[in-house]
């Protein structure tokens, strides 16, 4: 499972997938993908984003499955192109049985736009996306830079990387229903 065969993301998989994958081949598999939807290369700004939330993922994801490997099937989305939104995409959606939408700030403090920005792109994907309506859809704001933070905003969920790990162990535990297929959800409709 992959972008390649898809053009609404960057990059698509399973957790497991994730974390097996290089960081060039993940890299050049959203570098395709904003190239072809911005019709230009990702400028310096967008690859040292990506490659922080690369970083992050990775070692967060690692903890979380050592201790919760039953979530290693999860989806994770990089970049998907909201329906009717050409150009806005969420970071990172993770597909449980919920649906979490992580939007990366390069911050140490609280922003009040970053919280705002993640809230309407998860408020959009459950609004403009038909899979999403009967789904509880997540905004979670992650601020690199923060150390200890873990916070609610209205429905934002705010963390420091330091804390994705202990929060997706606990919120998994909350999920009622089967895992969302990621094929089928994927594709906009």
């Amino acid at each position: 499972m992959g972008a390649q065969n898809n053009t609404s993301c960057g990059w698509f998989g399973s957790i497991f997938s994730f974390l097996s994958r290089s960081k060039h081949d993940w890299l050049t598999s959203l570098n395709d993908h904003h190239t072809r939807c911005m019709n230009c290369p990702a400028d310096k700004s967008q690859q040292a984003a990506w490659e922080q939330s690369f970083e992050i993922l990775q070692k967060e994801l690692k903890q979380l499955v050592q201790v919760k490997p039953d979530l290693e099937p999860y989806t994770i989305i990089f970049d998907y192109e909201l329906p009717r939104k050409r150009g806005r995409r969420p970071d990172v959606i993770i597909l449980g049985a919920s649906i979490f939408v992580l939007e990366f700030a390069d911050s140490g403090e609280i922003i009040r736009a970053d919280v705002d920005q993640v809230n309407a792109r998860a408020r959009d994907l459950k609004n403009y996306h038909a899979k999403s309506h009967q789904k509880d859809v997540v905004p979670i704001l992650v601020c690199a830079r923060a150390k200890n933070l873990i916070r609610r905003d209205g429905d934002v969920i705010i963390l420091s990387p330091d804390h994705i790990a202990d929060y997706f162990n606990v919120q998994t535990e909350l999920e009622d229903g089967p895992l969302i297929d990621a094929n089928t959800w994927i594709i906009p409709e």
